[in-house]
């Protein structure tokens, strides 16, 4: 008697077990609490959404008006005060003590080799960048062997993927060759256009993924975008730094080559351009940007669907800004926001609705012709020979 009681609560368990995994396999859900009584909220997304509706926007170009140069200084200082950004020898660094502290001069590079040549035997330079104290930043430079000087650079940012090496066509991971055939060659892309390709290996991925903390996450980035939060900054805002960074390295001729310092671009798909656009609102060096696969209003896209990394979130922002800001903070630089009419990330409706909330300001600084949307048919892709001829367009315009 005394064994079959101390088995009961077991099997009760095992049966529950059981009717969970029925459940999920037959409805994707199991749900074993009551419906709650009509006009109660209890899903923490409901207050969420409710909040993400109402929430002010307060220094939104909607919001302000008045002079456009004024308001873009006050919503880039904010912007990069919620997102932690913080620019070498520029902008002051918070300090552990709480107050200000500038950390000083460009970045190093600590290692630098050249390597074998990329595919289309484009010249390959490899530096590893000393950005901050335990924070190193692999930099790829790649360029045509005929490259026309002074150059114009084109810095390529992958998105949530295997890392910077698909930029130059090279398969790590098994997934690899299929996104390379997808167009996410992009320093391929633009070394033949040009353009000498920088490529940054982002923060949580590919040679910058997590190494050393264990256990982590099954995420690449929550830990990072957790552990950022408590320091006051978020993985946008250090990505946006890292980009940052990587100009201050070219502008002190890290490189060791004649590039253009009036011409430097950006270019990302998905989280690559997510970061892409932040850093150029964030840092006016960046000449132009193409955003692929990362644009639409925050309510519509970040505050309505799950995030199981956090990497898109800057807390409060919405007290302040939307995407079309951030777009507007651009301006006037040439910008192409590019998505798939089908994308189930940012379609290219919510797209088109934060380049037309940006456009006021656009216009307002005589620039209307340097921002345009471009739609793609189908998903979330990267589509080089739609977006090279659009984005070269308004760059010639420029």
């Amino acid at each position: 008697m005394a064994v079959a009681a101390e088995l009961r609560p077991r099997l009760a368990m095992y049966a529950i077990a059981l009717r969970r995994k029925l459940a999920i396999l037959l409805t994707g859900d199991f749900d074993p609490y009551p419906p709650p009584p009509a006009g109660i909220s209890l899903s923490p997304y409901e207050r969420d959404r409710a909040e993400a509706e109402a929430a002010p926007c307060a220094l939104s170009w909607a919001n302000s008006g008045g002079d456009v140069r004024a308001w873009q200084d006050a919503a880039r200082a904010k912007l990069a005060g919620l997102a932690g950004w913080r620019r070498q020898g520029a902008l002051p660094a918070r300090s552990r003590s709480g107050f200000a502290s500038a950390e000083a001069g460009p970045p190093e590079a600590i290692v630098r080799d050249e390597l074998a040549p990329a595919r289309h035997g484009l010249n390959h330079v490899r530096s590893y960048l000393r950005v901050r104290a335990s924070a190193d930043v692999p930099v790829h430079v790649l360029w045509h062997p005929a490259q026309r000087w002074p150059a114009p650079a084109m810095i390529c940012l992958q998105g949530t993927n295997a890392g910077a090496h698909l930029g130059w066509g090279e398969a790590r991971m098994p997934p690899d060759p299929v996104k390379i055939a997808a167009g996410l060659d992009f320093a391929l892309q633009a070394a033949a256009r040009g353009f000498v390709a920088l490529c940054i290996e982002q923060r949580c991925f590919g040679e910058r993924r997590e190494r050393v903390l264990a256990p982590r996450s099954a995420d690449p980035c929550v830990d990072a975008v957790m552990h950022a939060l408590l320091l006051g900054r978020t993985l946008i805002g250090d990505s946006a730094g890292d980009v940052s960074a990587v100009i201050d390295w070219v502008d002190a001729g890290g490189p060791g080559l004649d590039l253009d310092r009036a011409r430097i671009y950006a270019l990302g798909h998905s989280w690559g351009g997510t970061v892409a656009l932040y850093a150029a609102a964030l840092d006016t060096r960046i000449a132009g940007v193409i955003a692929s696969g990362c644009v639409g209003p925050i309510r519509d896209t970040v505050a309505a669907r799950r995030a199981p990394s956090g990497q898109n979130v800057i807390p409060g922002l919405l007290d302040w800004l939307e995407l079309a800001d951030v777009l507007a903070l651009c301006a006037p630089r040439p910008l192409l926001a590019v998505s798939g009419r089908a994308d189930h990330i940012f379609p290219f409706n919510g797209a088109e609705r934060a380049v037309a909330a940006a456009l006021p300001v656009y216009r307002a600084l005589d620039a209307a012709r340097r921002l345009r949307a471009l739609a793609l048919p189908g998903g979330h892709r990267f589509a080089p020979e739609a977006i090279w001829p659009a984005f070269e367009s308004l760059i010639a315009d420029g």
